[in-house]
């Protein structure tokens, strides 16, 4: 909008500059009109913002060439197409930007022989306002540029800020989840290393009791006891299984048996959430265990690739390595305890040969 208003007021300053001989020839003047208004029009297509003449494209360029060389040799032809020479001006000094183009200030000179003296001069004051209106406008689109930069910058960085302190939050809460997970599992070691070690000795004791007890009135009460310990026992039994199934994370236990690999280019991608049934994990952890094991045994894969997504309906796992097709094949104990675990969870295994082995498991989420 900036250069548009600085060729307007050059081009009224023209039109100033004619208005005293419109009555001379108009059929001229009225061409050379038509040819400022051509000119404005193009050049302002060509470089609107005021760019220097490298930065534009080709075709831009040689337009805007051409289009000068056209109105210079115009000017020369007749004095009416050189009262729009401010804006030949104004082009040059915003593509170029170099003093060699104060040569052009001759052309007024040459373009108003046949007219009054005062003309050159006057066209040469539009040439010094058509030069501080390019200073000007240059300065004012720069500023405009590097804002611009400057705010994308700024978006692109918060961008990314936010990003990275979601990341560090899900980091966070991850190691949260593990080290909850970590603790259950201690609790849940504790509970059976101590408290059912002493259950089952109290049961043991309490049996023994109830054995060497010549007593009538004291039978009943040793076993209604045996019963009560057994019980806890077995409530025990249950939290303490509880616990251990609730404290394994199937993506650090992938990631373990994923790093135990040497020798191999490994991609892992895991996407589910953190609250997987016990049967599924697992079910998961077995098999990629076996894969893996029969991989190194018997493949010639240098490639392995573990993927475990999460849908609204069921779980996903895939196992796939680039080696032969014999390097899981057969149907030893390995691929039938697979079968059998998925067949358990009422999933679907499949194993393609195709491009390397490939086994692909899914498991309903109702039935897990």
């Amino acid at each position: 909008m900036a250069t548009l208003s600085d060729k307007l007021i050059l081009f009224l300053g023209g039109a100033l500059l004619l208005y005293p001989h419109w009555q001379d020839n108009s059929f001229i003047h009225i061409f050379a009109l038509l040819a400022a208004v051509t000119f404005f029009c193009l050049c302002s297509y060509c470089n609107l913002e005021c760019q220097r003449l490298g930065q534009l494209p080709n075709v831009s360029r040689w337009l805007l060439a051409a289009m000068c060389l056209s109105l210079a040799g115009l000017s020369l032809v007749h004095p009416a197409f050189g009262c729009f020479l401010p804006l030949l001006f104004y082009e040059l000094a915003a593509a170029i930007r170099h003093w060699g183009i104060l040569a052009s200030c001759l052309l007024p000179f040459l373009s108003f022989r046949d007219w009054p003296g005062f003309y050159p001069f006057a066209a040469l004051l539009l040439f010094l306002l058509a030069w501080l209106f390019a200073c000007k406008t240059a300065r004012l689109l720069e500023l405009e540029r590097k804002f611009q930069f400057l705010r994308d910058s700024s978006t692109e960085y918060q961008l990314l800020l936010q990003q990275k302190n979601k990341d560090l939050i899900e980091k966070q809460d991850h190691e949260i989840h593990i080290a909850t997970l970590k603790e259950r599992n201690r609790i849940a070691r504790e509970i059976h290393d101590n408290v059912g070690h002493m259950l089952s000795r109290s049961i043991l004791q309490s049996g023994a009791l109830s054995a060497i007890n010549q007593q009538e009135n004291m039978q009943q009460p040793l076993n209604d006891l045996k019963d009560t310990l057994s019980l806890a026992m077995t409530s025990v039994r249950e939290s303490v299984h509880g616990l251990h199934d609730g404290s394994i994370d199937l993506e650090s236990a992938i990631s373990e048996l994923v790093s135990g690999l040497a020798g191999y280019q490994t991609s892992f991608a895991y996407d589910m959430g953190r609250f997987v049934p016990a049967p599924v994990k697992y079910c998961f952890i077995s098999i990629v265990k076996e894969a893996l094991s029969n991989t190194v045994r018997h493949s010639d894969a240098t490639e392995l690739t573990i993927v475990l997504r999460e849908h609204p309906s069921l779980y996903q796992l895939m196992v796939k390595d680039n080696g032969t097709a014999a390097s899981l094949g057969g149907s030893g104990m390995g691929i039938t305890n697979m079968q059998e675990r998925v067949k358990h969870l009422n999933g679907i295994l499949s194993i393609s040969t195709e491009h390397g082995f490939q086994i692909f498991v899914s498991i309903p989420r109702k039935e897990a």
